[in-house]
């Protein structure tokens, strides 16, 4: 076939595999008997590249000879000169023309045109695949004439593939009316716009790095999701998202240009000019602007509607200008933002000025600022103490991103000396109130090299600690705290500084440090101010004296938690509590959540910790600058996944993800990635885990410094796959990984997985060793006593200790803990099922196996699911026949308690859906087993109660028991 050497569409995954599907299934439909003509026609808005999007998919359509013609993008060809340039391609392949497509003399006629195709086609004997690109249906003519050539002549196969760039959907019944009668063979696929999420897909292939969702969305609101504007972008910031250090730290508020569209490249070189006017005066508004103030700045410019200078409407119908719909007044704007960005681009320094002068006059709000910005051909002497206030007022209201963008473009055009360093300072403020330190990382440097302040040394703080250099950090909070202000203002930075002290103990792992640094930092508190009108304005956030109580108590919690001090975790625990009922909400109430449920966490105490991560994000939701409300959607995807709750952990672990982005923590990012592949990690998806772990490897370092929550999940991941593909060497491997790498404020999770491969490979002695270390408290492995239990009994079947680990699997399967962690439990039944078998209790094993079997088959584990029953029909087929029940007179059968009593849990379940009327099939399928075990138990419990038939079951299951009189009980 013929290879096209075409860039690659930019189209997520999804929309490929929709388009190959729809090629596949049609030409499969074309090639049955009478069927002979199907066909599939893509398309788009200009941009969404359907052509190029077509010429991709049709690669694997090897036994069919590929028939291209392709009409010109740049010069939009007639009908007529598309089908002669039709015409010379067929002759290519053996097809001859004994009529020229379009000539002088040629009949307009569809009919004659199709005719003389239609022999061209007819000419080549194998199954033809006609693929028509960018053809614009402008009168039908050719469309009539390929739809006449396709059934003309059609002694074979035929498939008729076509693209078109349109602003309107295609005429249906045009397409449909291809087919004989067959409406079935031909499919319409639409090239949908991208989303942020598509954004964040292709961001890997195209920037070579994962793309925060803030970013992502600012892609799509400046191009509306438009797919080659899109790879515009990827192109125009490749350099800064591969240079970012943090992948939310791209500022996208100066837009970079990008090339129009070739449909709006033509309009504006064609337009007249009210039109182009109107256009550019809209382009460098830039933003969606009601009409009536685009009529005021165009009359400040002395331009009016009269004799055509200003041309709105046409500029509208040339696509160069659009409408805004569901706007509450009149409004339009650029056809997108970045096509606004070239239109302007394009204009004059001077006439850009202008307008933008004119904007700054006739406009209101913030949005001033930037045409102020543009205006700025001599000094504009309040502009950057304006863009301050405008900053302060966005944080206010809980603008972070506009109030940050404004601060960084205050930073820029500052001049040197005080202004400079005043907007400097005010944007790394804002960073800490808002907690958007990743906007202001690549500034640490210009911080530190302002002259020494309070303010300066408290920005620099967080920057180091943020960045890996926890030290540097401490010592930056030590000069703030030693500095001589003594007005409220200076003692408000001081008691700050003294509060994070600890914070950045915890986020490092020196719990052993907590408690001095608690104890120095409730002392310089207790002289802080707590009227936050004594305090400077842009630094009265800083007065909370209840929160920094807060987090003192929960930091001291943690250290408690981390260091083993039960007594000392238990007061801290209470006095959290009651913290928490007599505080209102908060940064720190979120935090304080979050941390305790961690606690919980790690104590295996998994639904209390669910209960308060769930309110924590419900909080969270109005307090952005908490430092733990990014980890809160983490930890709790991860609860859901322990929980049984694996559709939702799919939805929340996305949700952790696109949050994390925006964590200035960065160290957060792989843990969240982590999360996100648990469940497909535990369902054997291994192309899913590979996925996720080459974009952890995409992500920038990440500077350093313990995860706020279990770093060891990657590799916690890997050996989930490792045992759910039953390969317990990738299990060891992966495992033996986080061992090594000993992080700090590893849970040891991935202990289990260990000792389990270990066991598996034969090297019981090793094994034994890691978990006798690890029970005896030499290891900090988290050892909860349901999770103590479980090792207990693994290490016990290892060593064949049967009555040992038998009691010890009894208490796991039927603990609370477990019931709340229904895949672990599962696979606790499975080994339980061993033990059983092992002592003989084959009746026992199958139970256990059936109810494992019933928690994968719910939780789509697809290969623990068919090894469990793989194991459940060997135990079946082991076992004896079952000799042929007594005759007993159906009289002297026992009564309904006396007759359950006598069976197992589950053949108490499979003997009252039989007497239900049930076949074997149905009950199995109701019950979640296999029929041959259905079978079994059926055969048991007829042995048991000496009965001959489920008839006689039913009888006796049915029948009323009766007194000791002979009468009947109601």
């Amino acid at each position: 076939m013929s290879a096209y050497p075409t860039p690659r569409a930019v189209a997520t995954a999804a929309t490929y595999e929709r388009l190959r599907s729809a090629i596949a299934r049609v030409a499969a439909l074309t090639l049955e008997p009478r069927a002979r003509v199907g066909s599939v026609l893509v398309y788009g808005p200009p941009g969404h590249q359907p052509a190029t999007l077509l010429r991709d998919c049709v690669r694997f359509l090897e036994d069919w000879t590929l028939v291209a013609g392709v009409a010109d993008e740049r010069e939009r060809m007639s009908d007529w000169a598309f089908l002669e340039s039709l015409g010379s391609t067929l002759a290519h392949f053996g097809a001859q023309l004994t009529t020229p497509l379009s000539a002088p003399g040629v009949p307009d006629d569809p009919t004659v045109v199709g005719r003389g195709l239609a022999r061209a086609l007819a000419g080549i004997e194998a199954p033809i695949c006609l693929i028509v690109e960018n053809m614009h249906f402008v009168d039908e003519k050719s469309a009539d004439a390929v739809r006449f050539a396709m059934r003309r002549h059609g002694r074979q196969p035929q498939l008729l593939l076509m693209s078109t760039e349109s602003l309107a959907s295609p005429n249906e019944l045009t397409l449909l009316s291809l087919a004989q009668q067959r409406p079935e063979n031909n499919v319409i696929v639409r090239v949908p716009a991208l989303s942020a999420a598509d954004v964040q897909e292709l961001a890997v292939e195209r920037a070579g790095r994962p793309l925060a969702g803030r970013v992502a969305r600012h892609f799509v609101e400046d191009t509306e999701g438009n797919p080659t504007l899109i790879a515009g972008l990827f192109e125009a910031y490749s350099g800064d998202l591969r240079r970012a250090l943090h992948p939310a730290a791209v500022d996208l508020d100066r837009g970079r240009i990008v090339p129009l569209l070739p449909h709006q490249q033509r309009a504006l070189g064609e337009a007249p000019l009210g039109v182009r006017t109107a256009a550019e005066i809209v382009a460098v508004l830039r933003e969606p602007t009601a009409i009536a103030a685009v009529n005021r700045v165009a009359a400040w410019l002395g331009i009016t509607d009269s004799f055509g200078a200003f041309d709105l409407d046409g500029a509208e119908r040339a696509g160069l200008v659009r409408f805004i719909a569901d706007a509450a007044v009149p409004t339009v704007a650029p056809p997108t933002r970045v096509a606004g960005d070239a239109i302007a681009a394009g204009i004059t320094i001077d006439r850009r000025r202008e307008i933008h002068r004119a904007a700054a006059d006739v406009l209101t709000g913030v949005t001033v600022l930037r045409h102020r910005i543009g205006a700025m051909d001599v000094e504009d002497v309040t502009l950057v103490a304006d863009l301050i206030e405008g900053a302060l007022t966005r944080a206010a209201v809980g603008d972070a991103e506009r109030a940050m963008s404004l601060a960084l473009s205050a930073v820029q055009l500052a001049a040197p000396g005080a202004e400079y360093e005043r907007a400097l300072l005010s944007a790394g403020t804002l960073a800490l109130r808002l907690h958007e330190h990743q906007r202001v990382f690549g500034l640490k440097g210009e911080v530190a090299a302002l002259p020494e302040s309070q303010l300066r040394d408290a920005i620099l703080a967080d920057l180091e600690v943020l960045t890996g250099n926890r030290d540097a950090g401490i010592e930056r909070a030590l000069a703030v705290i030693a500095a001589p202000d003594d007005s409220p203002t200076g003692r408000a930075l001081r008691a700050h500084a003294a509060a994070m002290i600890p914070l950045y103990d915890a986020v490092n792992e020196h719990h052993e440090l907590v408690g001095s640094h608690v104890a120095a930092a409730r002392r310089i508190l207790a002289s802080a101010p707590v009227r936050a009108a004594d305090v400077a304005p842009e630094l009265r956030w800083l007065v909370r004296p209840g929160e920094n109580e807060l987090w003192l108590t929960s930091w001291e919690l943690v250290a408690a938690a981390r260091l083993r001090e039960p007594e000392r975790l238990a007061d801290r625990m209470a006095r959290l509590d009651l913290l928490l009922r007599s505080t209102p909400d908060s940064p720190a109430a979120v935090d304080a959540i979050v941390y305790r449920a961690r606690t919980l966490l790690y104590a295996g105490r998994v639904t209390d910790a669910a209960n308060l991560l769930h309110r924590a994000i419900r909080v969270a939701g109005g307090y952005p600058n908490a430092w733990m409300r990014h980890t809160a959607l983490t930890m709790y995807a991860h609860v859901l996944f322990l929980t049984g709750d694996w559709q939702q952990a799919l939805i929340t672990g996305r949700k952790a993800l696109d949050s994390a982005f925006d964590d200035p923590y960065r160290a957060t990012l792989p843990t969240a990635y982590a999360i996100s592949g648990l469940v497909p990690a535990a369902r054997g998806d291994a192309a899913e885990v590979q996925r996720v772990e080459r974009l952890i490897g995409l992500l920038p370092p990440t500077g350093g410094g313990a995860v706020p929550y279990d770093p060891d999940l990657a590799d916690l991941m890997r050996a989930e796959l490792g045992a759910a593909l039953g390969d317990p060497l990738a299990q060891l491997r992966a495992t033996e990984a986080a061992r090594v790498a000993t992080r700090r404020g590893s849970a040891w999770s991935w202990l289990p997985l260990h000792v389990d491969a270990l066991l598996a490979l034969g090297r019981t002695a090793e094994a034994l060793s890691i978990a006798n270390e690890a029970l005896s408290g030499q290891t900090p492995w988290s050892r909860s006593p349901h999770a103590a239990s479980r090792l207990r009994a693994r290490i016990a079947l290892a060593t064949r200790e049967l009555e040992q680990a038998k009691a010890l699997y009894a208490g796991v399967v039927k603990s609370q803990t477990g019931a709340s962690q229904p895949f672990l439990l599962a696979r606790d039944r499975v080994d339980y099922a061993s033990v059983l078998q092992a002592s003989g209790d084959a009746d026992g094993a199958l139970e256990q196996l059936e109810l494992a079997a019933a928690t994968f088959r719910r939780l789509k584990a697809g290969t623990y699911l068919m090894r469990t029953l793989e194991r459940i029909e060997a135990l079946a087929d082991e076992r004896p026949a079952v000799p042929p029940p007594p005759v007993r007179p159906a009289l002297d059968q026992p009564a309904n308690a006396a007759v359950l009593a006598e069976l197992t849990a589950r053949e108490r379940e499979v003997a009252l859906a039989v007497a239900s009327g049930l076949t074997n099939r149905e009950v199995a399928e109701q019950l979640y087993i296999s029929v041959t075990t259905v079978n079994f138990h059926v055969r048991n419990i007829l042995a048991k109660l000496g009965l001959r038939s489920r008839r006689e079951l039913r009888v006796v299951l049915h029948r009323k028991p009766r007194d000791g009189d002979g009468t009947v009980r109601s």
